[in-house]
C-alpha cells in the first residue's frame, strides 16, 4: 500500500483597484484585449515599478487570517524565465524572504474529523498575461492580466488524499471571500491550483510530480485520483516515476506530460534592484489585524452555540455569507415575539423553522431568478419574521406558508395582506372541519375499514385527504383530534 503525499501551491489574484507595480486598472472583467496596459507592466526599458500598498495590506490580512507569522522585513526578487505571456522576460516575485510564513488551516473532512494543514509561506508577486489559442494553431497574447497583484500560498506536504486537497482549496476560497481580498473565482482564473504529489511505501518521499493550472475543485480532486493510480501502476511494474510537470486533459480525464520540472536555481533568483526592501511596522500589522472579520470557523462555532442548528444547516450559512446575514436579521426580528412567549431567543423552535424555510423554500425561489436579486428588497426581514410567527403559532399550515412565501417574493407584500387577499386563513372552526372529515370518510370507506382493522398508515392517509379537501387551510392538530373522534 502506497502512502500518498501532497503539497499544494495556490495562486489567487488580489482585489485591488490597480496593478501591482503600476496604475493600470486591475479589472478581471475587461473584455477588450490589451486595454489595461502601460510601459511599466509591459516591461519597457527605462520604466520603474512602484509597490502597490493595498496589495501588501491584502497579503498581510490573508496571512493573519491563516495564522501566519508576518515578516517585518521582506523583499522582492527577480524570477527569470521566458514565456510568451511574460513581457519582461522575468517575474517580480519573492524567494527567500516571503511576507507570510508558518501558518495553518484546519479543514473538516466528510467523516467528521478535523485535520490541520500547515502553510509554509504566502508570498507576493505579479501575474502573467494570458495566451489565447486558436483552432488554426496560432496563439494571441492578452496582457490585461500581466502585472496584476498575485498571492501564492504554499502548503507543507501534509495532505494525503484528493478529499483533503479539495477541502483545503474550498476553505481557503471561502476565507479569501470573507476577508474580501480576492473574489477567487476559478472560472475567471482568479484562483489557480497546482498539485505536487508523490507515492512511497516508506517514510522517505517518492519522486514529486507537479500538476499545473487546475481551475476547479472537481479537477483538483480528479487529477489527484488519476495521478495516484498512474504512479502506483508505474511503481508496481518496476518503473520509475519521472519528476515532471503535467497538465490535466479534461476531455480524456487524464494528466498529460508538459515538461521536465525546473529546480529553483534554474530561475536565477536575485534581489529586485528597482524596488526597496519592505519594512513592515508592528503598528501597521496591528492596524490591519483590526480589519479581520468573523471567519468561517468562528461562524461555525457561533451558529452552533447561538442557534443550535444542525451541522448541515450551519455549513449552508457558512458558505453563503449574505444568506447568513439575512437569517440573523430575521432572528433578530423574531426576538421580541419569542421573549413574549417565554422562549429562548435563539435556540427556539421558531428559529429552527426560520432556518428551514430560508435554506430550502427561499433558496429555491432565489435559484429560479435569472439575475442576482437584493433579498431584503424582495422580502424584508420583518415580513419574513412575521411569516415564521404565523407558522409557529399554528395560524397557517406549512403548505399555506409555502404559497404565501412565493407571493411575498413576487409582490413584496406583507404575509398578512396576502393571506387576507387570497383567503388563505386557517380554518379553525370545528364544525367546518367536521363537515370536511365527514365527506372524506364517505369517499374513502376502504381506508376507514383498514384503520378499524389496526392499520395505522390509513390514519395518516385520511389526514392527508382532509388537508387536501380543505386546500391546506384546516388546522392539522384539529384534524387529527376530530378525525379520531369521527372514526
Amino acid at each position: 500500500m502506497y502512502q500518498t503525499t501532497i503539497g499544494l501551491e495556490i495562486h489567487f489574484e488580489s482585489k485591488t483597484k490597480s496593478k501591482m507595480f503600476c496604475s493600470c486598472l486591475n479589472n478581471p472583467d475587461e473584455k477588450t484585449a490589451n486595454k489595461n496596459v502601460c510601459p511599466i507592466c509591459m516591461g519597457h526599458p527605462g520604466t520603474l515599478p512602484v509597490i502597490n500598498e493595498s496589495a501588501i495590506d491584502n497579503i498581510i490580512l490573508t496571512g493573519l487570517a491563516l495564522h501566519c507569522e508576518i515578516q517585518t522585513h521582506s523583499k522582492f526578487d527577480r524570477k527569470s524565465y521566458f514565456y510568451p505571456d511574460l513581457p519582461k522576460g522575468y517575474q517580480i516575485s519573492q524567494y527567500d524572504m516571503p511576507l507570510c510564513k508558518n501558518g495553518y488551516l484546519d479543514i473538516h473532512l466528510d467523516n467528521g474529523d478535523i485535520k490541520r494543514i500547515r502553510i509554509n509561506r504566502i508570498h507576493m508577486e505579479e501575474d502573467t498575461g494570458r495566451l489565447l489559442h486558436s483552432s488554426e494553431g496560432s496563439s494571441l497574447v492578452d496582457f490585461n492580466r500581466a502585472g496584476v497583484p498575485l498571492m501564492e500560498l504554499v502548503t507543507e506536504p501534509d495532505i494525503n488524499s484528493s478529499e483533503e486537497a479539495k477541502k483545503f482549496a474550498q476553505e481557503l476560497q471561502m476565507i479569501l471571500r470573507y476577508i474580501d481580498v480576492s473574489d477567487a473565482d476559478m472560472e475567471k482564473g482568479q484562483m489557480r491550483c497546482e498539485v505536487n504529489i508523490s507515492l512511497s511505501k516508506t517514510d522517505e518521499l517518492g519522486t514529486k510530480v507537479e500538476i499545473k493550472n487546475l481551475n476547479s475543485f472537481r479537477v483538483v480532486e480528479k487529477s489527484i485520483e488519476f495521478e495516484i493510480k498512474r504512479q502506483a501502476e508505474l511503481l508496481d511494474s518496476g518503473k520509475k516515476v519521472i519528476q515532471e510537470t503535467r497538465g490535466w486533459h479534461d476531455t480524456k480525464q487524464i494528466t498529460m506530460e508538459q515538461r521536465s520540472k525546473e529546480d529553483a536555481f534554474e530561475y536565477r533568483y536575485f534581489p529586485e534592484p528597482d524596488l526597496p526592501p519592505l519594512n513592515i511596522s508592528s503598528d501597521k500589522i496591528n492596524k490591519i489585524m483590526t480589519k479581520l472579520p468573523e471567519l468561517p470557523e468562528e461562524k461555525r462555532s457561533r451558529f452552533k452555540e447561538e442557534y443550535c442548528l444542525d451541522p448541515k444547516s450551519i455549513e449552508f450559512y457558512v458558505q453563503n455569507m449574505e444568506i447568513a446575514n439575512y437569517f440573523e436579521k430575521v432572528v433578530s426580528e423574531l426576538k421580541s415575539w419569542q421573549e413574549d412567549k417565554g422562549a429562548k431567543t435563539s435556540c427556539s423552535n421558531a428559529t429552527k423553522i426560520c432556518s428551514n424555510y430560508i435554506s430550502t423554500d427561499l433558496q429555491a425561489l432565489l435559484k429560479e431568478e435569472k439575475e442576482t436579486v437584493d433579498l431584503e428588497k424582495k422580502i424584508t426581514p420583518e415580513n419574513f419574521a412575521e411569516l415564521i410567527c404565523l407558522v409557529s403559532e399554528g395560524e397557517i399550515s406549512s403548505n399555506i406558508a409555502k404559497i404565501v412565501l412565493s407571493e411575498m417574493f413576487k409582490t413584496q407584500k406583507d404575509p398578512s395582506d396576502i393571506i387576507s387577499e387570497k383567503g388563505l386563513a386557517q380554518i379553525t372552526d370545528s364544525s367546518e372541519i367536521e363537515g370536511i372529515i365527514k365527506e372524506v370518510l364517505v369517499k374513502n370507506p376502504k381506508a376507514v375499514e383498514d384503520f378499524k382493522a389496526g392499520k395505522e398508515n390509513s390514519f395518516a392517509f385520511l389526514i392527508g385527504q382532509t388537508m387536501a379537501a380543505s386546500k391546506g387551510k384546516a388546522n392539522p392538530q384539529m384534524i387529527a383530534e376530530l378525525l379520531k373522534k369521527a372514526l
